[in-house]
């Protein structure tokens, strides 16, 4: 009892002027870090990626809608690029502006309106449709977004033959470090060709769909050559995006991936909800397109910073340097193996600083602590040679039988003696 008094004590002492060391230490800050950065570092934590904005109060791909995502937390706002009869890059997801906006005439189609004629349009509420409230915000262009900069990075869904228009107008705002072009239209040579020309290389996702794993895993390793990362999809809810074979791969090639849970069909069914970002963050995937920026963001935020992970990691330190007897007891063999397999599993989840979900750190606790108890709770007996010899019935009636097992032979073998 006195030797675990003893550790205890060192353990304690030890553990409380480690852990405030550790607070900033063993965390990394991303407070000063670009996003841009932290977008390109395919171990960096789980992105929070907004579509359309926040449409819950705002109308979809409108400056509010971009401005309110922000606020919610998104590390990325994806917005949609349409162009006009004359040349204007605007805020639309559809070649039509019938779901989104009120206030028109015969002209619907985008390509046949001019900028003046769509800017007197009005917006609808959210994604619009005929239930929609009307509201007095109107079809923003893209120049309006890049005058109206904000700390997100912009995803910017357009047709590959826009390209050069959005890098031009980017690099006229110094906005090319917080543009990222998603690019699902254009093959690997064409990105590269394009790429070689330019004077500073964008930030691009790509795209696949499907659910062969030799193509999952081919697309991957070609997007890794022009771009920071990949969407991945499929209606399969047992696709092989899911599994760890393209997910090592992406990891490998330096990539990140991207699932679309708000487009529950491109993502094997899984909805918006926390439970299904826990499970997608847990295989993976380290950037979620979301239409719950505010909710998703606190939920990275909490797994990402999860204070008991980082508390056992440090125990895990400490442990490792806890000199212990050479028991001679098997048992300890068993809680030893535990022990180190858990502190391992613990060690490299918080040393990377990557995707971390709920249920992995919570699995991680769970097992260093019960590895850890069954060491600590034995310690005396184990360090004595004595765990496992307690005395019980078992062990008495064993040890009876035994002694009436010798005794019997012996009486045979002086009975035979005898006769002969």
């Amino acid at each position: 009892m006195r030797t675990i008094k003893k550790f205890s004590a060192i353990l304690l002492i030890v553990l409380t002027a480690i852990s405030v060391f550790t607070t900033t230490s063993c965390a990394i800050d991303y407070e000063d870090t670009p996003l841009s950065e932290i977008y390109k570092d395919h171990t960096g934590y789980t992105m929070v990626a907004s579509r359309k904005g926040n449409t819950h109060y705002e109308p979809e791909n409108s400056l509010s809608s971009v401005e309110q995502a922000v606020k919610d937390g998104a590390d990325i706002v994806e917005i949609d690029i349409k162009k006009t009869s004359d040349g204007v890059l605007i805020l639309m997801d559809d070649d039509t502006i019938t779901r989104t906006c009120y206030g028109y005439g015969e002209k619907t189609a985008v390509a046949e309106m001019t900028y003046a004629e769509i800017k007197k349009l009005k917006l609808l509420t959210g994604k619009g449709g005929a239930s929609a409230d009307k509201t007095e915000k109107t079809v923003p262009s893209l120049e309006d977004v890049f005058k109206n900069r904000q700390n997100c990075l912009y995803l910017l869904d357009a047709e590959w033959e826009l390209r050069n228009e959005i890098y031009t107008l980017a690099e006229k705002y110094d906005m090319l470090d917080s543009v990222i072009f998603y690019i699902c239209d254009a093959k690997t040579d064409e990105i590269a060709d394009w790429k070689s020309t330019l004077s500073t290389k964008p930030m691009i996702m790509t795209y696949f769909k499907g659910n062969v794993i030799f193509a999952a895993t081919a697309s991957v390793k070609n997007a890794a050559e022009v771009s920071d990362c990949i969407q991945l999809a499929t209606k399969n809810p047992y696709g092989v995006i899911f599994g760890e074979t393209v997910q090592e791969t992406a990891y490998e090639s330096s990539i990140r991936t991207m699932a679309t849970p708000c487009y529950s069909e491109l993502c094997g069914g899984r909805q918006d909800t926390a439970e299904y970002w826990d499970e997608l963050i847990s295989r993976g995937f380290n950037v979620i397109l979301t239409d719950y920026a505010y909710e998703l963001r606190r939920y990275v935020d909490d797994s990402h910073n999860i204070k008991a992970l980082e508390l056992k990691w440090i125990t895990n330190m400490l442990v490792n340097k806890w000199e212990l007897p050479d028991f001679n007891s098997d048992k300890f063999l068993d809680y030893k193996l535990a022990y180190t397999t858990a502190a391992e599993k613990a060690e490299e989840l918080m040393s990377k600083d990557q995707s971390r979900s709920y249920s992995d750190c919570a699995q991680a606790i769970y097992e260093l602590q019960k590895a850890y108890d069954d060491i600590n709770a034995n310690y005396e007996e184990l360090s004595q040679g004595t765990a496992g010899m307690t005395v019980t019935p078992v062990r008495i009636l064993l040890c009876v039988l035994a002694v009436a097992a010798v005794t019997l032979v012996e009486i045979f073998f002086y009975k035979k003696k005898k006769k002969a």
